[in-house]
């Protein structure tokens, strides 16, 4: 019998998105920079950078604190909970985020269980 792949609630692509964001405006303003550095601290890109990364910053906050629907049943599942890494086989020992590293092994956590429906899916 065939295993169905685990859906996915996408709660790593907000933070990928984030990174990949920052970096493509971070190269827009070094690539459409100036021959001189007092003329480029001038300029509207110079200006959005404080902002820009602030903003970020802010964003990375609430993103990991964001709570998602479970794909199964459509129930918000909390994104701090005490979890258990399968990699090291060790709760947390507190409540964590789901997007911070295990403190036993710092792996990442891939997949997640629901609270409500007992069902495992994809991060």
């Amino acid at each position: 019998m065939e295993e169905k792949p685990l859906t996915s609630v996408f709660f790593h692509f907000r933070f990928k998105f984030l990174a990949i964001t920052a970096i493509f405006f971070l190269m827009w303003v070094i690539l459409s920079g100036s021959a001189e550095f007092d003329q480029f601290t001038t300029t509207l890109q110079f200006k959005l950078l404080g902002p820009f990364f602030i903003g970020s910053g802010i964003f990375y906050l609430l993103f990991r604190k964001f709570p998602f629907k479970c794909p199964s049943c459509n129930k918000i599942v909390s994104t701090r909970k005490n979890w258990h890494c399968p990699n090291c086989d060790k709760t947390q020992g507190k409540e964590r985020y789901l997007s911070d590293k295990c403190v036993h092994c710092k792996q990442m956590l891939a997949t997640s269980f629901c609270d409500h429906c007992k069902e495992e899916f994809r991060l």
